[in-house]
């Protein structure tokens, strides 16, 4: 498969603070150092991260500071040997509520309503075209783990996230037209699959929409000064597993 790239503009993030990662307080802050000395910053994932958020790494923060929030920064970016990790799990979201139309798998399209309520589902994202009866119902996943090129989710086991397949599963059956996006937030990100190690519930779950159709598209995210480079990588479990 030639990976395709597409650009959309940044305008989620403007030039970051460099810091060093001291102690994770708990899920959604941390203890850092920058030059101005130690902050408590927030952390935009609640997943585990072990593998980039430990002492002494580099890491980048995004000032946020306004009224009514304790923490000035947020954490949005944490060094690997492979480049620049982004941790952000609001990313997926942000991307697809501003450039959904830039993605192939999903033009044709007229309208988006994110973080839509169906039923008892509720889902990231729901597509409407011209046609009364063309809809598409869709969640993204953030994707921060990488293990020997594969973007592996989830990081922790995630029983919302099976829900949310086996509800996109049932719409499929019921000739819906259901998707799955990864954004694989990691340079080294080659492909993406499910962390059967992880969350073995989860993986049964992802083969059962993948037989139902859902449809499963992976996007290696890099956000650059002034660019977001997408680019497209394949959802295939690794040789060997």
């Amino acid at each position: 498969m030639k990976n395709k790239t597409i650009l959309i503009p940044n305008s989620f993030y403007g030039r970051t603070v460099p810091a060093i990662f001291h102690q994770r307080l708990h899920r959604f802050a941390a203890r850092v150092e920058t030059e101005e000395g130690v902050e408590e910053v927030h952390i935009p994932n609640s997943g585990r991260l072990a593998e980039l958020l430990f002492a002494g790494n580099q890491v980048g923060l995004h000032f946020e500071g306004r009224k009514g929030r304790k923490t000035r920064y947020t954490l949005v970016k944490a060094q690997t040997p492979d480049g620049w990790a982004f941790i952000d799990s609001r990313l997926p979201n942000r991307i697809l509520a501003k450039h959904w139309q830039d993605l192939p798998p999903l033009r044709g399209y007229d309208k988006a309503y994110p973080e839509t309520t169906v039923g008892a589902s509720r889902f990231d994202l729901v597509l409407h075209g011209r046609n009364p009866e063309k809809i598409a119902f869709l969640e993204a996943k953030c994707v921060t783990l990488v293990q020997e090129g594969t973007g592996l989710f989830p990081d922790a086991p995630t029983e919302r996230g099976r829900k949310h397949l086996l509800e996109l599963a049932q719409l499929a059956r019921d000739s819906n037209r259901a998707l799955v996006f990864y954004f694989v937030q990691h340079p080294g990100g080659k492909r993406a699959w499910a962390n059967r190690e992880m969350d073995p519930k989860f993986a049964e779950a992802m083969r059962e929409a993948i037989q139902a159709g859902v449809e499963f598209y992976a996007y290696r995210v890099m956000p650059g000064e002034e660019w977001v480079e997408l680019t497209e990588v394949p959802v295939e479990e690794p040789a060997g597993k």
